[in-house]
């Protein structure tokens, strides 16, 4: 398997070459947006064998069909503009709270300060106020994605001068990756396609009168473009940490020959958990005008640590923990279903352990959830559905050691207390400095791991 170094190697050989300078147009700068569609292409195509396919296909014709269904939209000014997604967000005795930027949201609300929301997931600018739609947007992001591909085809010399630094790029992806298949023709495609976004969302930005706008992601396609936008209109974009940033990580680390004025693409501040985050930011940013790191730390665990959510699932959740040792295992989508290691750890300790499988949202409805289920469904020491389904800091809450290969879960352990072992060696890749420091373990052997568990009993 491909790891993140290794792409990320790659990528930042390619900025040595300067062939990152050829990509700008109109005086906007497109290599953010070339340099984290080749790094995540590569890291998607680790997770295709592992993810729910089915769901894509259910988001597709929810589009579709939003096509042919217009309503009434509030017209009204935006001063702060949130941009999340429903994977982020948990409906709790019947209160939705948003595990990245509910923190920020919080802020608004106790300053009486009006705010809507534009989530990904339907393509809605909602206010916070009275819950009305202000802006549907999913339709027309769509029609522009088939827009950019019918331009890609008919205007084959359209930006031709974009033919060499992209055919050298994908070439040197395919020479060093023998599996990459990176292809000319889709990269240019998502140029245009980006160059379209970035247009809607300045125009659409300028009309809501937006000020301000946090997100909870910035490096999809509309984050990109909503960033730049926001640029060019001058308003301050904020991305709140939403998982790992390591120096590993193409969207945050090891960006390299950074212009003085900074990337349009790129956020203006980003609002970290920890200063080994906000270190990777500055490592980069600290020697251009634009990009600043700033320290807000972990809001949502902090939230349930404080007692300030109240949830009425915590007795399920201490009732199934009585008793045992409780250990948390988190899936990620591109290692699949639990190792080897996993897979033996459990039959060693069978009896005197609970078991918690937290299966990342892209496994939910995938083979591997089926796989899992079939595993261990039948265990009365095994959880699945309950860490599956119940937040993190609920399931932190009950459980006393915290295993996986690199989850980001490893913050939200270190907020409740509770051990992190990392068992791959990615997870050192990543999170080296939160081993170093001695908040978590790396054990990669069965015998490591036995030993480990035991010191924790």
């Amino acid at each position: 398997m491909i790891s993140n170094k290794e792409i990320l190697d790659k990528i930042v050989s390619l900025e040595k070459t300067k062939v990152h300078s050829s990509f700008l147009i109109d005086d906007l700068d497109f290599w953010p947006a070339v340099r984290i569609r080749l790094a995540f292409g590569l890291i998607e195509k680790r997770y295709q064998d592992y993810t729910n396919k089915s769901n894509l296909i259910k988001k597709n014709l929810a589009i579709l069909f939003k096509l042919f269904y217009i309503s009434r939209t509030k017209k009204k000014k935006i001063d702060i503009l949130f941009v999340s997604h429903s994977n982020y967000q948990y409906v709790i005795e019947g209160k939705t709270y948003d595990r990245v930027l509910e923190g920020y949201k919080n802020n608004c609300r106790k300053k009486r300060k009006d705010y809507s929301e534009l989530n990904l997931a339907s393509g809605d600018i909602v206010s916070f106020n009275d819950n009305s739609v202000i802006k549907r947007t999913q339709a027309h992001i769509l029609l522009l994605k088939v827009y950019a591909y019918i331009l890609s085809i008919v205007t084959k010399n359209r930006k031709s001068y974009l033919d060499s630094p992209i055919s050298y790029i994908t070439e040197s992806l395919n020479e060093t990756f023998s599996d990459c298949n990176a292809s000319a023709f889709k990269l240019k495609q998502y140029i245009i396609y980006i160059n379209l976004l970035i247009r809607y969302y300045k125009y659409s930005l300028k009309n809501l009168g937006v000020k301000e706008i946090y997100q909870a992601t910035y490096y999809d396609p509309i984050g990109l473009s909503i960033n730049a936008a926001a640029s060019q209109l001058g308003i301050t974009t904020y991305c709140a940490q939403h998982g790992g940033q390591s120096k590993n990580n193409p969207a945050f680390g090891r960006w390299t020959d950074v212009p003085l004025k900074g990337y349009e693409m790129l956020p203006d501040v980003f609002l970290c958990w920890d200063e080994g985050s906000a270190h990777t930011i500055n490592a980069w940013s600290s020697n251009n005008k634009k990009h600043t790191a700033s320290i807000a730390g972990y809001q949502w665990p902090e939230l349930w640590k404080s007692g300030k959510i109240q949830y009425s699932g915590t007795e399920k959740l201490l009732q199934c923990s009585k008793g045992k040792l409780n250990i948390l295992y988190s899936m990620q989508p591109s290692i699949g279903g639990p190792p080897l290691v996993i897979k033996n750890i459990v039959e060693h300790f069978s009896d005197r352990v609970n078991w918690w499988f937290r299966l990342h949202p892209r496994q939910i409805g995938s083979q591997v959830e089926q796989d899992v289920q079939k595993m261990y469904g039948d265990l009365d020491n095994v959880f699945i559905l309950e860490a599956t389904n119940e937040p993190l800091p609920a399931i932190m809450n009950v459980v006393d050691i915290h295993l996986t290969c690199f989850s980001s879960c490893v913050y939200e352990a270190m907020i409740f207390g509770v051990p992190t072992i990392f068992i791959d060696k990615a997870g050192k890749e990543y999170f080296d400095d939160i081993i170093q420091s001695g908040k978590a373990k790396l054990s990669l052997t069965f015998e490591e791991l036995v030993r480990d568990l035991n010191d924790e009993f």
